[in-house]
């Protein structure tokens, strides 16, 4: 076979030229062998997505019609607070929270109730006016006085507003609250008052109040002493010293420690006396026959304990207010 010898000395051509050579369309490599020319990475023509790992049953695409979602604005209107006001205005959430409210506060009245005698209470607190200045006079002039006995109604006494000789607890109460205002202009009136020091002082006298009570009720305890007093019957009798201690800071103001001694060692005596003949009925009952030398000894060392500590504690909670 014959050759030209021009066609040998020609230029050779390229057997690689990148602008010549030919790559399908459709063809798939792996994504590590996707050959680069020229340093760019050829486009396939088609985009294979992202493998994503399974919902394993799990519907997690958006709820588009669900009504709790704030969808196209369906949302608003569920979430808004007029619905929540239309909600709480059916009946029967109304009647499940009237239910529910009312089972809750007969709970909480029950646990209440285990540890404060409510009902008690009640008969302490039934005063009226007349009942108020009766006591009070009853208070500061005891020696005028003949009837010292409680009356009953079908085994159960009188309640204050109809009984004077009975005890209350409202006349305590409203005295141990004055006596904390009576000390603060006391000491007003000396540049020495400061809200702290009406904290420390009301602190103070509730902690020797409950001392008191339960020196007594251990006594009593003790004593084996059967009577018919109550453990509020001998806070009521001891909250009585308040009144003492207010008129004698009362007076105190314009006497100074002449006015207040005198007014101290007066309802001292008072009170003492007060208490002696209203406890020797509740603690020694008359016409009893069971009752032997002995007890009535120890019921009479009661009461003169009882009524001898209130002087004491009346001077103790008031002398360094002067």
């Amino acid at each position: 076979m014959n050759y030209s010898s021009s066609a040998r000395r020609g230029k050779p051509k390229r057997l690689v030229d990148p602008s010549n050579v030919f790559i399908p369309q459709n063809t798939y490599m792996p994504k590590q062998q996707v050959p680069t020319i020229n340093g760019m990475v050829p486009e396939y023509g088609f985009n294979v997505p992202e493998q994503q790992p399974p919902s394993y049953g799990f519907n997690t695409a958006p709820m588009q019609n669900s009504p709790y979602l704030p969808n196209e604005g369906h949302g608003e209107q569920y979430l808004s607070p007029e619905f929540a006001t239309q909600i709480l205005a059916q009946p029967v959430v109304t009647n499940m929270a009237v239910q529910y409210g009312s089972a809750l506060v007969g709970t909480g009245k029950q646990q209440f109730e285990r540890f404060v005698p409510v009902t008690a209470l009640k008969y302490y607190f039934a005063v009226d006016t007349n009942y108020v200045f009766t006591k009070l006079a009853l208070l500061f002039f005891p020696f005028v006085h003949k009837d010292w006995s409680v009356k009953y109604e079908q085994d159960v006494p009188l309640q204050p507003r109809y009984e004077k000789n009975a005890p209350d607890m409202y006349i305590p109460t409203m005295a141990f609250l004055t006596y904390i205002v009576m000390a603060g202009l006391v000491l007003g009136t000396q540049e020495r008052f400061s809200p702290e020091q009406l904290g420390i002082l009301a602190s103070s006298a509730l902690a020797w109040g409950i001392i008191e009570l339960l020196v007594h009720t251990v006594s009593h305890y003790i004593m084996s002493l059967d009577t018919s007093l109550s453990t509020l019957d001998l806070l009521a009798y001891c909250g009585y010293k308040y009144v003492g201690i207010n008129a004698a800071l009362l007076v105190s103001l314009l006497f100074r420690k002449f006015g207040y001694y005198v007014i101290l060692l007066y309802f001292s005596a008072s009170l003492a006396f007060f208490l002696m003949r209203s406890l020797k009925l509740r603690v020694i009952p008359q016409n009893h026959g069971s009752y032997t030398a002995s007890d009535n000894k120890r019921r009479l060392y009661f009461i003169l304990f009882v009524a001898g500590i209130q002087p004491i504690l009346m001077w103790w909670l008031s002398y360094h207010l002067l």
